[in-house]
């Protein structure tokens, strides 16, 4: 057991915690100790895939106590719905047009690594930790160091794009989230209490392979009825135009799969059992740092990289900016928080490239010039600042053959519309969805003659918030 004697008091109003923010400085930055940061993502869990969320279903009990102690963001978004250019963004606070990590063979190059929200934390005297899924650049020749950066962090458990759940240590066959949950239980009791932390926890699940289960923990979501997406029907799979159901976004080559509902409750049955996995290890990180004294100094973030549309128009996979796509969860759990902060939560648009600018602040440090995500400390402090009220997206990764193709795509999100862009489909394809009217995105309203000034409008947008993102 760790025992720490530096503790940092927690601000005794909400007065403080505004003027703080205000002043654009970190509560915690001119006491002696700075705060940790433990910031957890998850691979591929959509927005709902939790209890606090919503979701009756999953049992996820330590994941909705962070919530319960701190804030969840109800409108929380990707800027491309895929783990290298997501992860990408995550670190860098850029969007992908901006960092250019557009596939699965770049990696961050070592002057924008530098420029990262670990790295300016190590170079500012934080003890930084990497955990699990890296899933930037293809490690292979030269770009090994860059694909895999374990020099650039004090305790490195990084993994490629391919990595399994089946892992063998020592001679022992482990699962990797226990597993990636003891080192970091491990990396927490090596750390001195007076010396702050960053650690970088990157669960695999629920994204696949699903080749091997935990052996220690059974699936109690076996026969679980689990009410599948109103749009997951035949109509709404066969209304779609043919490229997007002949894409790796379809199944069963463009066809409705054969059983449906088996399909579904396969796959979210799956997913629910991995997410509750997640939980247990969150529990025992958690615990861990209760038992060491500095849960009360640490910032805990959970966010996922992307969500996944689990049959919702009869698609699979993610990629696309539909709603189930695009929007993942986030939760910010902060000890220096009023206690009648907590437990609230948000309904602002925020984006996963606010997250490194974030934190960054946490550590009082400002963001790097480069970096076009915003800090989120004001809208934390007031849930009534004003705040963005429209994202771009943008998706343009599609493999190459045998595997069928990913329609590039780009989109302008906004509280009540969407549009979307298919930008290599000749006539170029848009769809245009009023989420107030027509949350489930069924009725594309680009052909009414009564949205025809709305389109216009958003085509001018688009190819403003597209501008400004390079």
């Amino acid at each position: 057991m760790i025992t720490s004697t530096h503790m940092v008091a927690l601000p005794t109003s909400r007065r403080s915690f505004l003027k703080a923010v205000a002043a654009g400085t970190s509560l915690l930055s001119a006491q002696p100790n700075r705060p940790n940061i433990l910031f957890i993502q998850t691979d591929d869990q959509r927005f709902d895939d939790l209890g606090c969320y919503g979701n009756t279903v999953i049992k996820t009990p330590h994941i909705d106590q962070l919530a319960k102690d701190g804030i969840l963001f109800r409108n929380h978004f990707v800027t491309t719905s895929i783990c290298c250019c997501s992860r990408a963004s995550i670190l860098t606070g850029q969007y992908m047009r901006r960092h250019g990590v557009t596939d699965f063979l770049t990696p961050l190059t070592a002057a924008q690594f530098a420029e990262t929200y670990p790295a300016i934390l190590r170079r500012e005297g934080y003890r930084t930790a990497f955990l699990g899924k890296y899933a930037i650049g293809n490690p292979t020749g030269e770009r090994k160091a860059l694909a895999l950066p374990e020099t650039e962090f004090d305790y490195w458990l990084g993994f490629p794009q391919s990595i399994n759940f089946k892992q063998t240590v020592d001679g022992t066959v482990r699962h990797l989230t226990p597993l990636i949950a003891d080192k970091t239980i491990e990396f927490l009791a090596a750390t001195p209490a007076s010396k702050p932390f960053c650690i970088s926890l990157n669960f695999k699940e629920p994204h696949g392979p699903w080749n091997y289960m935990d052996p220690d923990r059974p699936n109690r979501y076996e026969d679980a009825a689990v009410k599948p997406p109103n749009t997951y029907t035949r109509q709404a799979f066969e209304e779609l135009p043919a490229f997007l159901r002949k894409s790796l976004n379809g199944t069963e080559n463009g066809q409705w799969p054969g059983n449906p509902e088996k399909k579904f409750l396969d796959d979210v049955r799956t997913c629910y059992h991995l997410v509750t996995g997640v939980d247990a290890a969150v529990g025992r990180i958690m615990e861990a740092l209760r038992q060491s004294g500095r849960d009360q100094n640490t910032v805990v973030i959970f966010t996922s990289d992307n969500g996944s549309l689990r049959g919702a128009h009869g698609l699979w996979g993610k990629w696309i900016p539909y709603e189930e796509s695009i929007r993942v969860p986030l939760i910010i759990r902060d000890p220096r928080l009023p206690t009648s902060q907590r437990g609230s939560s948000r309904e602002q648009i925020t984006l996963n490239i606010d997250i490194a600018p974030t934190l960054l602040q946490i550590a009082g440090l400002p963001p790097t010039a480069r970096m076009q995500g915003r800090n989120l400390a004001p809208i934390i402090a007031n849930p009534k600042v004003a705040w963005r009220g429209e994202f771009f997206y943008e998706h343009s990764y599609t493999p190459d053959p045998p595997r069928l193709p990913i329609p590039p795509s780009e989109a302008v999100r906004t509280s009540q519309w969407k549009y979307i862009r298919y930008t290599t489909q000749k006539p170029i394809y848009e769809q245009l969805f009023d989420l107030k009217a027509d949350p489930e995105e069924r009725q594309n309203l680009v052909a009414n003659p009564d949205h025809k000034k709305t389109l216009d409008r958003f085509r001018t947008r688009w190819a403003a918030l597209r501008a400004a993102a390079t």
